[in-house]
């Protein structure tokens, strides 16, 4: 795991190179995050108000479920304008900067933020998951967080060979002997799926834990239901990160 912090701290400090865009940027990985989390609230206040129907009156369900559409708008509304502020901060971090780059290696460094942007929001949306399962039950959350964190260091190991891989693309290509697309995109592409597998392998684990502390009353149904949801968003994320670390190898390489 430790190439993938070092690979994306000497990226952010390359693209971004004053403090205040690498602030910036972080901002909005966490701004993500923290969207990410109000869709568990949202989801929280779904699964309440379906259990609960039955005792509320006609006003109160009116309200709980205008508020939950409102809330529900919002966090896209939300997450749409993080994603496009963005790519002002790219623009204006690659306009500062004083190197002259070809067409394709621009291509490439817009290539290489965007995937440092998704990762970034990414890993700081699932930490943030982690906090919230801790909140609802501290066993599930530490045993998530231990789960997570090997499936990370795994993909950290995936990464680090792909980066090996796609340099040595470079270099065959720089000396006139470029290896073929079709090895060249299967190779990024089976190794994320490998990560994808990691992930799902891990997401039965957790499943698994999950079951068994609602049948033991550690956790009730309707917490239960949230942390469902939020596997579900962890599993996706642990996914696209091992997708976009596959990217972001490539963007990295060829932007060197």
């Amino acid at each position: 795991m430790k190439i993938i912090v070092f690979q994306l701290k000497e990226t952010l400090h390359d693209l971004f190179p004053t403090r205040k865009l690498r602030l910036i940027l972080l901002s909005l990985a966490l701004i993500a995050a923290f969207i990410s989390v109000s869709e568990l609230a949202v989801a929280k206040l779904f699964t309440k108000i379906i259990l609960n129907e039955a005792t509320y009156s006609t006003q109160e369900l009116v309200l709980l479920v205008g508020f939950f559409f409102i809330f529900f708008g919002m966090t896209r509304i939300g997450q749409f304008f993080q994603r496009i502020y963005r790519l002002r901060v790219f623009d204006k971090a690659f306009q500062e900067s004083d190197q002259e780059l070809s067409y394709s290696k621009d291509n490439w460094r817009w290539s290489l933020a965007i995937e440092l942007s998704n990762i970034l929001s990414t890993v700081t949306q699932m930490f943030v998951v982690i906090l919230f399962f801790i909140y609802f039950n501290t066993l599930f959350g530490v045993i998530d967080l231990v789960i997570v964190m090997i499936v990370l260091t795994v993909l950290g190991r995936f990464f680090g060979r792909q980066i090996e891989a796609q340099r040595g693309f470079v270099a065959a290509r720089r000396a006139k002997n470029p290896v073929s697309s079709a090895v060249r995109v299967s190779t990024r592409i089976k190794m994320g799926e490998k990560g994808i597998l990691i992930s799902g392998f891990s997401m039965i684990l957790l499943l698994a834990a999950l079951l068994y502390l609602s049948y033991t009353g550690e956790i009730d149904p309707a917490n239960a239901v949230v942390l469902f949801f939020g596997l579900r968003m962890q599993n996706t994320a642990l996914s696209g990160i091992s997708l976009s670390l596959m990217r972001f190898a490539r963007a990295r390489t060829h932007s060197e």
